[in-house]
């Protein structure tokens, strides 16, 4: 998995739920989401329509990780 995709997020979030399952302190999905929001940030060796990718794709993942632990009103 690439750095950036919607992929690579996807797996990240899912990652700290499956941690969250046998560790005593859990991270949210919304500290998570700031957590890289501030990496994308960081990053030097892209320029800003990369990260306005990265940040866009990140957003998608946590859109659609919440959709699948939360579910939506219409579900």
């Amino acid at each position: 998995m690439e750095l950036g995709t919607k992929e690579y997020y996807l797996d990240a979030f899912k990652h700290v739920l499956m941690t969250n399952l046998i560790i005593s302190e859990s991270q949210s999905l919304s500290s998570t989401y700031s957590y890289y929001e501030d990496q994308i940030g960081k990053i030097t060796t892209i320029n800003e329509e990369v990260k306005k990718l990265y940040s866009c794709n990140l957003q998608k993942a946590f859109d659609e990780i919440k959709h699948e632990v939360i579910g939506s009103p219409e579900d």
